[in-house]
Order: structure tokens, then sequence, then C-alpha cells
């Protein structure tokens, strides 16, 4: 965290991961923790927001296993669909 000449609080993005984890696990609403951390609700919004875009996309590789995705599976519905995050929509069709 550094002071700027004007007052204002630069963080890292790893110091708001912990700021957000810890509002995470207090039990406070986002406006009771902000005045509790005096915190810029607005600013918090936008990190907390940004955080979120970005583990969503570093989620990564999730392996699906033969019970989801099965000729059987297929077979019986016909087609078998995917939809992953930003609307993108992966169909298996018999």
């Amino acid at each position: 965290m550094r002071k700027q000449s004007n007052g204002k609080i630069r963080r890292t993005e790893s110091e708001w991961e912990a700021i957000i984890e810890r509002f995470e696990k207090s039990g406070l609403s986002a406006a009771a923790f902000c005045r509790r951390e005096k915190i810029s609700k607005n600013t918090f919004s936008k990190w907390k927001a940004r955080l979120e875009a970005g583990s969503a996309r570093r989620a990564g590789f999730v392996e699906l296993g033969p019970e989801v995705i099965s000729e059987a599976a297929v077979a019986a519905h016909g087609t078998l669909e995917i939809e992953l995050p930003g609307g993108v929509m992966l169909r298996w069709r018999a």
C-alpha cells in the first residue's frame, strides 16, 4: 500500500485479493465492510469484479470424465451441451 501525495492510497492486486478474502470471511455487507475498512465502496466493487473476472479466466483446464460425456448419454438425449463462461457453448450431437 502506497500513500500518494494527494492522500489517496494505492494498493497492489495481491493487497486487493487479501481485502476481498477478508470481506468474504467477514459476513458483512459490502457497504458495512467498506465503512469498517475505510475503503471506497466504488473502488472495492471495481476490484472485486476485476478479480472475479480474472479468476474465471484463470480457471484453467477442467476435466470431464466419462460419466459426463459418454456415447450412451449423447445417444440417449441426442445432444450434450455445455455452456462455458462468456457464452461459449459446446455441443455434441449423436
